[in-house]
Formats: structure tokens, sequence, C-alpha cells
């Protein structure tokens, strides 16, 4: 960086000093750094003076009214951490998907493996046993929830039977 700091001024010399000794040697350089400033500023320029001016315009106007700026940091962070939360979700998605496709194809090995150490037919009455407990689970929960709301029901008839009728304190609209 020293080396550059030092030799910066010294080639800002030699394009700014017409006639120098090392002229011949530069000059073909230097017609593609006058090109170049010539395309800029025949095309370039034109274009870009105008949002130059543009920008200028809007930032010494935020500089003007501080809540504005405010209110653009706060747009463009609010922008920021949706972009970051959006990120996070997706990755959450993807592990707990790649967790349930992980969770489904080893209880398939492990059916897999049960059913060739016990043999198909086995693993059928062992199947049937399972869903026969099961169908009995459900029976007995009808059961009891059928006894359940009978008596809850009935305790609904009982409390509506006890309920004075009419126009009394407290009653409400009914």
């Amino acid at each position: 960086m020293d080396l550059l700091q030092d030799y910066l001024p010294l080639f800002f010399n030699l394009y700014t000093t017409y006639y120098t000794p090392y002229e011949p040697y530069i000059r073909p350089f230097m017609r593609y750094v006058y090109y170049a400033q010539s395309y800029a500023y025949k095309y370039l320029f034109p274009t870009l003076w105008p949002l130059y001016r543009l920008t200028r315009m809007i930032f010494s106007r935020l500089s003007d009214a501080p809540d504005i700026a405010t209110l653009v940091v706060l747009i463009i962070l609010a922008y920021i951490s949706m972009k970051v939360l959006d990120i996070l979700r997706r990755q959450i998605i993807y592990w707990i998907s790649v967790t349930l496709k992980l969770l489904l194809w080893a209880s398939l090995a492990l059916i897999g493996f049960y059913v060739y150490q016990r043999g198909i037919e086995q693993s059928l009455e062992d199947l049937g046993w399972v869903l026969g407990y099961f169908a009995a689970l459900e029976d007995e929960g009808e059961r009891l929830g059928q006894t359940k709301g009978n008596s809850k029901m009935a305790q609904a008839r009982r409390a509506e039977r006890q309920a004075p009728r009419g126009r009394t304190r407290g009653g409400g609209w009914l």
C-alpha cells in the first residue's frame, strides 16, 4: 500500500504533463485512457448524471427530515429481517422433512426385518392381533364416551328442572 501511495502522485504527474521523456512509451496507454474518457463523457455521463442528481436530492431531503430517514432504515431492516426469517423457516421445514423421511424409511426397514425374522404368516397373525387390540380400545372408548355423555345429559336435565322460570332477578333476556 505504501508503494501505491508513493507512486500514485508520480503517475498523476505523468498523466498531466504532456511533454515528458516517457511520452513515446505512455502514448498507447494514454490513447486508451482518452478513449475511455470520451466514451464515458459521451454515453455514460448523460445517462448517469440524472441518476446522480436524483440520489443527491433524495439524500439531501433525507438528511433534512430525519423522520423519513428513520422510516426508510426501518423498512430496509424489516425487509432484511423478513428475508432472514424466511431462510430460517425454509431450513426448519427442510430438517423436519428430512427427519420424517428418515423415520419413514427406518420404520419400513424395521417392518421388513421383522417380517424376515418371523415369516409372512406369523407376521400377518401378529398384525391381526394388533388391529384387534386397537379395535377393542376403540369399542371401549366409545362405550365410555356414551356413558359419560349420558351422565352429562342427565345432569343438564336436572339443572334445567331446578332452574327458576319466568322473570327472576338476574334472569337475563331468557
